[in-house]
């Protein structure tokens, strides 16, 4: 049950009710998108509702179980406001939305109708749908950790410990030539001892500036290094940009004693007996003197 305040409880009691619905995009940059279904501007905690949006919601579903309950809602690509490369490059990926009820006379009278999340984007040449999906959501996903060989961290973040930006780990520099959305060329100051494979290339300048990606693969070619990202860049990145690249780490527990220096945190279980091990019996030749076997 939502808790109304008194204005807005009297306001509905009255049999005239002149309620919008609000749509408050946040971003995981900072940035704030407001949008309603109302025909003018509505200022709701800071952020400019605009009416021009073409933002239409389906029906909202909330059950008392664990599950999500999930909404969509559609809108118009516009150029200023939500566009179609801005979806494609991920800036949306991960933002979270509120959504209102508002009387639009006066728009102190409110109601959170629910939170969630951006879900799957479905897109045209001239509109997209989104899916919201609830905070329930997160109840779905697998916590806990895997017993593996491998270190279940992410370099650099709290469980690591890797500084990275350390001057051997990252290295600045410039766009040199763009092959595809896919493979970039950039030229960085330094010579690294790692592979950029498993890193990230994080753009400083430019239209892109503020977004990172994920590197799949890297090649060294003269005086550039030439990068494969996961995903393409689509917002504008172009030939002189300001870019940052972070080295990459392949999990194992060999690359983190001998190329972090950071084996007191691996995350992993390097240790543990694989399948050779437990298929393997006594031989009459093999040596039995307490020494490894050779299988870790």
């Amino acid at each position: 049950m939502k808790d109304l305040n008194p204005s807005l409880q009297n306001h509905l009691a009255s049999g005239v009710a002149t309620l919008a619905f609000c749509w408050i995009l946040r971003r995981g940059d900072g940035v704030a998108l407001g949008f309603t279904d109302h025909d003018m501007p509505i200022e709701l905690n800071g952020v400019t509702c605009e009416p021009a949006s073409g933002f239409n919601g389906t029906e909202i579903r909330q059950s008392a179980s664990f599950a999500s309950d999930d909404q969509e809602v559609t809108g118009v690509l516009s150029s200023d406001r939500i566009t179609e490369t801005d979806l494609i490059s991920g800036r949306y990926d991960g933002a979270r939305i509120e959504t209102w009820r508002v009387n639009w006379t006066d728009a102190t009278q409110t109601v959170l109708l629910r939170e969630g999340y951006l879900g799957e984007i479905k897109r045209d040449r001239q509109s997209f749908q989104v899916e919201i999906r609830s905070l329930s959501v997160a109840l779905e996903q697998e916590r806990g950790r895997v017993y593996q060989y491998t270190c279940d961290a992410t370099l650099g973040d709290a469980r690591c410990g890797v500084d990275l930006s350390a001057a051997s780990h990252g290295f600045t520099g410039t766009i040199a030539a763009m092959s595809s959305p896919t493979l970039v060329s950039v030229d960085v100051s330094g010579m690294p001892n790692m592979s950029f494979a498993r890193g990230s290339l994080h753009i400083k300048s430019g239209d892109a500036e503020g977004m990172s990606f994920d590197v799949l693969g890297h090649s060294a070619e003269g005086n550039a290094d030439n990068l494969e990202l996961w995903l393409p860049i689509h917002s504008g990145a172009k030939v002189g940009d300001m870019v940052r690249v972070t080295v990459g780490c392949d999990k194992t527990f060999r690359t983190c004693r001998e190329c972090f220096a950071n084996q007191n945190n691996f995350r992993g279980f390097p240790h543990m007996p694989g399948n050779d091990f437990i298929i393997s019996y006594p031989e009459q030749r093999s040596s039995s003197n307490g020494e490894s076997l050779g299988l870790l």
